[in-house]
This record gives structure tokens, sequence and C-alpha cells, in this order.
């Protein structure tokens, strides 16, 4: 009976240690998530595969070829440049669809593949950031950790909007982080 208590409270202390391990007060660092590979040379043609991609085809070609709509830096401090600006080897090409609104796709530069930013719906370009506030999408070359401040999952329920952080993994966004919008109080507007 002894040796049978002594295995349940070790193994209750090894799963509480692994379980809080992580600070929850701790953010993802872009250091955290290095990219593995650095992509130098031609960039291939994107493969517009989806209606949405061949609809804003111009856009997603001119900023593989020009580097139109492909950003290094902060939002709304940016340098703009051709090549690659994400993950090692990935073009993030943003443009706007009217007052505060983003699109953005997110190119493979060696295979031209096209894929879709976070949050998004299936097949659309369309980035759901929150537009009554400071909006802010954050990247970096040498990281894979992909910053959305201030975006909606679903405007319709407040508790979705918030930071979201996510880690691109085998050319999908695994989400590594979200944190809750803090709602206005005393609002002097209203």
């Amino acid at each position: 009976m002894y040796n049978v208590l002594t295995m349940v409270l070790m193994g209750a202390t090894v799963l509480a240690v692994a379980c809080c391990a992580q600070d929850p007060t701790t953010l993802p660092r872009f250091q955290d998530y290095p990219a593995t590979t650095m992509f130098k040379g031609a960039m291939a043609q994107p493969m517009l595969a989806t209606p949405e991609q061949r609809k804003y085809g111009t856009e997603i070609r001119e900023g593989v070829s020009k580097g139109a709509g492909v950003w290094n830096g902060r939002w709304p401090k940016f340098t703009s440049t051709p090549g690659p600006n994400f993950a090692g080897h990935y073009v993030v090409i943003r443009w706007g669809c009217g007052s505060q609104c983003v699109m953005m796709a997110i190119v493979d530069a060696p295979t031209g593949s096209v894929y879709e930013p976070p949050l998004s719906n299936l097949g659309s370009l369309y980035v759901p950031l929150d537009n009554l506030s400071n909006m802010e999408v954050d990247f970096r070359l040498n990281s894979d950790l992909f910053v959305l401040r201030d975006a909606c999952k679903d405007f319709k329920n407040r508790l979705t909007c918030g930071t979201y952080y996510f880690d691109w993994k085998n050319n999908r966004f695994a989400l590594a982080r979200f944190l809750v919008a803090k709602p206005v109080k005393d609002d002097p507007a209203r």
C-alpha cells in the first residue's frame, strides 16, 4: 500500500511540474522561435491556387517580384524591401482593402506556394484585425513567430479579440498563445 501511495504522489508531482513549468506571464519572444533555414536565390513564381488568390494575383505577384507590400519590421514603422521577410524563406505580402482593412498572403520563396494569414476563413486572405484598436502585425525574417495584436477570431464575441501569437509549423500557423483584450473601462467617448 505504501509503494502504491508513493508512486501516485510521485506521478502527481511530476505531472504538476510538467503542466506548470511554463510561466503563464511569459510572452512568446521572437528569439524563442528561430527560423531553421534562410533562403538565398531566385524566388519562384507564386502558384495562385484559390479564387481569392487569383483575384489578388497582381498584389501577390508584385509582392514577390518587386517587393510591393513586403514589409520588414513592426507595423506601422516598417521598411519595404523585396525578398523573404518571415521564417527564413517566406514572403509576407500585405495590402489594403479599404479603411482599416488588411489583406495578406504568405508565399514560400523556393516553391511559390501561397498560404492564408492566420485567423482568416478558409480560402480568404482577409486579416481580421480589430479596426477599433491599435492593430498591429509583427514578424521577423529570422523567426517562426507571427503576432497579430488586436485581432478578432469572431467579431460577435469580443472575448476572441486580443493578441494572438502563432508558431509557423509545417506551413501552418499553430496557436502558441492568446491574450484576450482588456475591456475599455470608463470610456469618455461613450
